[in-house]
């Protein structure tokens, strides 16, 4: 549509919104008005029946439409409801559609002085009204999109603001449309009433049944329906909720039922049926008590074929932080075994008890890691922290004291998360809620940076749509810079543990890099802002803001492993220098530890401007997998901006007596511009 045009309608809504509805119009059938304002419309006159084409003409004194001569035709009497013409000729337009928004208002039969022997009409703006098409129902309770204080159906409420921050894109009517989102995870109900608008027909897979249908067959509840439904499900349908990017295109494929390596490469873009793909969210994670390393072959697919993806601006991949800062289940679902760091020999419950830097996945740059926070603003209380995260974005807490996640759920009263037949629902809504899911067709008690994820994934969608330009650095660049600030003081977060007398600062809250970015192991960079990012995506220069990445690489000299003290804060310390002086964009330390219980061991890396990032946090669940051969990778985000240039520092120290260790590698990888 043409700015001036837009700009038109823009001051229309704006200027008469809240003028009632014409009461002569029958409003059951709405008619399309196009992207260029022109209107199909039929009319009634003398009990005879005309269609015809108006086209929009744009005029600084007033709202004209000129008739189509060539498409005037009559046609059946009582073959639709067609909109009354007085005798004055002046025709009441009952309803027309744009965007999802119905307008309401009278033409006014005019001569025009620049055609006279064109047939025109005139608005009649005292006339003119706009309201939604169709509500969402379940809209006024998603906290997550826009947080008024509501419960969502728990039993306390959330803290006003503490949301996406998108009111404005949700009154620009950003939606996604045309970028496509992957749901890599346990399986998509293509068939969903919320859902199946957004599904591209046999674009989907099961990798159990070798077809395009993924939906699952089991009662229980599927975590990728719910997934999709936080970013992609469908808006102004009179149907549940709706998605942050509400007509993105959606794919699913259920690799978590058949967790063979080459179904990951598969869905990750190594395959055609996910080459088209712009956005692959990944909300899952290995619940495990040692170094999560990636195989050869997905690295490969990382380095060599992520970033032709989206026509060589690289595909963009969403993942989970995890859910283990309290506790974690390293048994299977039928027999759970919740392993709590607090009640191990070194127990804390004040430290992430999972790092999501333990997982190689979450280091990649192509990766932006996601954490949760709940509708209090704070960190969910099981977000796993780390230095890998890069955002932050609403999961909620439980749904049953406080708000979970609504989103959508398997259909039907007999399956999925929300049954009839549950004998402990979080909360009624989860039953069956007489009035807003009676047909267990949704879920209130969706949580886990599992749904954090989504809500990234979902706001990415509208940036790809503000800005399709955007490569893969370009989407991370701006999530950092708009970033909000959550939970700014952050308390909980400040740990000093003592180590055989001496305190050690075991966990650091809010830091500010010499960049001057804001940087936080529980939240990144802080908490997704989406307006703020979509108002920098357009008129950010894609694929220029950015120099071209160089990649260096530095080695410290090891003669012989390093011991290092046991249960001494001090720990060992080597350092690298640097001579490049590059502006850090992802930090990588390589390194290789023997030691018989790395939970207690702390790694951290200082910059030479003195910021200070802890890689792995002591008293972790990290108890191996630290002595792979050439040593295993933590990357950082907290050196977001900096200069590469001068001496960094790592420290390893163990906090806990008997055990001892030795550092057998250093390497350090830096890639800048």
């Amino acid at each position: 549509m043409k700015r001036s045009i837009l700009k038109a309608i823009v001051i229309l809504t704006v200027m008469l919104a809240g003028n009632p509805v014409y009461s002569a119009c029958d409003k059951t059938s709405c008619s399309p008005l196009g992207n260029d304002m022109s209107m199909l419309i039929c009319v009634e006159y003398q009990t005879v029946q005309y269609a015809f084409k108006l086209n929009y003409i744009q005029d600084s004194s007033g709202f004209f439409w000129k008739m189509d001569t060539s498409t005037l035709k009559p046609i059946q009497s009582g073959a639709g409801s067609c909109n009354p013409m007085e005798n004055d000729f002046s025709i009441k337009i009952c309803c027309v559609n744009y965007l999802d928004v119905n307008y309401a208002f009278t033409l006014k039969y005019t001569p025009y002085p620049k055609d006279p022997t064109g047939f025109y009409w005139k608005m009649d703006t005292a006339t003119f009204v706009a309201t939604p098409a169709v509500n969402d129902p379940l809209f006024p309770f998603q906290w997550h999109l826009n947080n008024t204080g509501q419960t969502a159906f728990s039993k306390s409420a959330g803290t006003p603001g503490e949301d996406l921050r998108m009111t404005q894109a949700i009154a620009d009517k950003l939606n996604g449309l045309g970028v496509i989102v992957a749901i890599l995870d346990s399986g998509l109900e293509i068939a969903h009433e919320d859902l199946s608008a957004n599904v591209i027909p046999n674009g989907s897979y099961n990798f159990v049944n070798k077809t395009t249908d993924p939906t699952p067959t089991s009662t229980g509840g599927d975590h990728g329906t719910s997934v999709a439904g936080i970013a992609s499900a469908a808006s102004m349908n009179g149907k549940g909720g709706r998605g942050v990017a509400p007509r993105s295109s959606l794919k699913g494929f259920n690799l978590l039922e058949s967790k063979e390596n080459q179904n990951y490469i598969d869905s990750m873009g190594g395959h055609p049926r996910s080459k088209d793909v712009d956005i692959f969210n990944m909300s899952y994670g290995d619940d495990s008590t040692y170094y999560n390393s990636l195989s050869v072959s997905i690295k490969e697919l990382y380095d060599r074929q992520a970033g032709e993806l989206r026509g060589g601006k690289g595909g963009i991949y969403v993942k989970s932080a995890g859910n283990g800062f309290e506790e974690f289940n390293i048994g299977t679902e039928e027999k759970p075994n919740y392993y709590k760091c607090a009640k191990q020999s070194y127990g804390r419950s004040d430290l992430t008890c999972q790092n999501a830097a333990a997982d190689e996945e979450q280091s990649r740059p192509e990766v932006i890691t996601v954490g949760a926070f709940n509708a209090a603003g704070v960190k969910s209380s099981y977000s796993t922290a780390g230095s890998t995260l890069w955002i932050s974005a609403p999961g909620g807490q439980w749904g049953d004291d406080s708000p979970a996640i609504i989103t959508t759920d398997l259909s039907g009263t007999d399956k999925g998360y929300s049954r009839k037949n549950l004998a402990e629902p979080s909360n009624p809504f989860e039953i069956g809620d007489p009035t807003y899911n009676p047909n267990c067709n949704y879920t209130s008690a969706f949580n886990g940076t599992s749904s954090a994820a989504p809500n990234a994934s979902g706001a990415i969608a509208l940036l790809l749509q503000t800005n399709p330009n955007l490569n893969r650095r370009d989407v991370k660049h701006i999530l950092a810079k708009t970033a909000r600030k959550i939970d700014p003081d952050s308390p909980g977060s400040k740990v000093t543990v003592n180590i055989n007398g001496v305190d050690y600062e075991a966990s650091q809250g809010w830091i500010k890099n010499a960049a001057d970015y804001n940087f936080h192991n529980w939240y990144g960079f802080g908490a997704l802002n989406v307006d703020a990012a979509v108002t920098m995506a357009k008129n950010y220069q894609a694929g220029i803001s950015l120099p071209p990445l160089q990649d260096k690489s530095y080695d410290s000299v090891f003669t012989a492993p390093v011991a290092i003290p046991d249960n001494n804060a001090s720990g060992v310390t080597r350092t690298l220098e640097v001579t490049e002086d590059l502006t850090v964009e992802n930090l990588f330390v390589q390194l290789a530890i023997e030691h018989p219980n790395t939970s207690e061991v702390g790694i951290e890396i200082t910059s030479p401007q003195g910021t200070r990032s802890i890689l792995l946090n002591i008293r972790s669940a990290v108890k191996t997998g630290l002595n792979a051969v050439g040593g295993v990778v933590f990357g950082s985000n907290a050196f977001y901006g900096e200069k590469s240039k001068g001496t960094w520092t790592l420290r390893v120290l163990d906090s806990c007596p008997e055990n001892t260790g030795t550092l057998n590698l250093f390497k350090l990888r830096i890639l800048g511009y």
